[in-house]
C-alpha cells in the first residue's frame, strides 16, 4: 500500500456549519482535497488541516489539527 501525507489547504480556510471545505486559499471554492483521508486504488492520502493559517489569520468553523500516523 502506498501512502501520501499532505497539507497546506488549512482544511478549507472558511466553512459553513453544514458545508465543509467552503474555501481553501490557492485552491478556490469547494476544493476536492481539503482535509481528511482519501483512498483510491491501493493508495491512501491523508490531508491535514494543520495548525497555522494562510495570509488571513482567521479560521471559521475550522479547528486546527495535528495528525498522528502510525505505520505498522
Amino acid at each position: 500500500m502506498d501512502i501520501v501525507l499532505s497539507g497546506h489547504a488549512q482544511g478549507g480556510q472558511f466553512k459553513l456549519l453544514f458545508i465543509s471545505k467552503l474555501v481553501a486559499l490557492n485552491q478556490g471554492v469547494l476544493p476536492t482535497y481539503s482535509a481528511g483521508l482519501y483512498e483510491k486504488q491501493n493508495t491512501s492520502m491523508v490531508v491535514s488541516r494543520g495548525l497555522g493559517n494562510s495570509n488571513i489569520p482567521q479560521r471559521i468553523f475550522n479547528r486546527p489539527e495535528l495528525v498522528v500516523v502510525q505505520l505498522n
